[in-house]
């Protein structure tokens, strides 16, 4: 029979085994706790880890992509290289909303002063003064006038006489302006003819303010001189539809503003244009290589308007 002693040795023997085995529970989920603490802690330090490049790139690849542009509108070139014929000034709405309704190469009539004009010879231009752009140039070069003087030069602009050097005396080059103050009150007719480099001009109505500026500036240097002002010479029905600057409406318009100023400023306004103008309003397809500057041929028509269209 056993003792009490033994009795209750067994009995805490049993009673410990529940609390044995709680500890082994306790002590396995501390330990899977530890195992989830410590990998939760090295992804974490793997992923900030990362360099920012690769982080940027895992984002940006996760964007949706810009629609792309297309190729054509890519390489489009800019504005300012554009081919020969764009290298005219392009029309603001304003001067496009100003020109007539209808394309017409009519040409503005000539002035009554013409019309009851005396004719000379070639002598008459021995004192005279021409003053123009490259059309001008072409003038005098086939006209055949030997002893006349001209101030002109390509690409000259009626604003542009003070300060453009085309006038070479001497091996020294001047403006328009110097020459005439140079020259003051030698010479006894002035033809003046601007406007072909000015048809682009986005206000007219500077074109007829600066030109009434050259005719007082001659007026002053030239006080014995009866000025003419030639109409804008027409430019080809060829030119003419393909330009939005070189056409028969811009070239009326002008010369409707230079009609204007010749009267306001008393001075004789010579309609040259109606002498090189074929049934349609235009300059004749023969007459020019470049629809603009005329040919021998016709600048020697030209003079013959002036010899016959004079103030004696």
């Amino acid at each position: 029979m056993p003792t009490t002693r033994h009795y209750l040795h067994g009995r805490r023997r049993r009673s410990n085994g529940p609390l044995i085995l709680a500890l082994v529970l306790l002590a396995l989920l501390a330990v899977l706790l530890i195992v989830w603490i410590v990998f939760s802690s090295r992804n974490s330090q793997e992923e900030s880890s990362l360099p920012e490049s690769s982080v940027l790139s895992q984002a940006e690849s996760s964007m949706p992509e810009e629609s792309s542009v297309p190729a054509a509108e890519s390489s489009a070139p800019a504005e300012s290289s554009a081919p020969a014929e764009s290298a005219e000034p392009s029309l603001p709405e304003s001067v496009e909303a100003s020109l007539p309704a209808e394309s017409s190469g009519e040409q503005i009539a000539s002035s009554e002063a013409a019309d009851t004009m005396a004719a000379v010879d070639e002598s008459y231009f021995d004192d005279a003064l021409f003053i123009g752009d490259s059309r001008t140039q072409g003038f005098i070069l086939y006209s055949g006038l030997a002893n006349t003087t001209a101030y002109a030069g390509k690409g000259l602009a009626v604003n542009k006489i003070s300060t453009d050097a085309v006038v070479t005396e001497n091996g020294q080059d001047y403006t328009v302006s110097q020459a005439l103050e140079n020259h003051s009150g030698e010479f006894k007719k002035v033809y003046l003819m601007f406007g072909v480099n000015e048809l682009g001009w986005s206000y007219p109505e500077k074109f007829k303010e600066s030109y009434q500026q050259v005719v007082e500036e001659v007026k002053v240097t030239q006080p014995d001189a009866t000025i003419y002002v030639q109409s804008i010479l027409p430019v080809s029905k060829e030119k003419s539809n393909s330009s939005d600057v070189y056409n028969m409406e811009r070239v009326n318009l002008f010369n409707g503003l230079l009609q204007e100023m010749a009267e306001e400023e008393g001075v004789i306004y010579l309609d040259v244009a109606s002498s090189v103008t074929d049934s349609e309003g235009y300059l004749p397809e023969d007459a020019s290589t470049d629809g603009v500057h005329l040919n021998k041929a016709y600048c020697q028509i030209w003079l013959q308007y002036l010899e016959e269209h004079t103030a004696e």
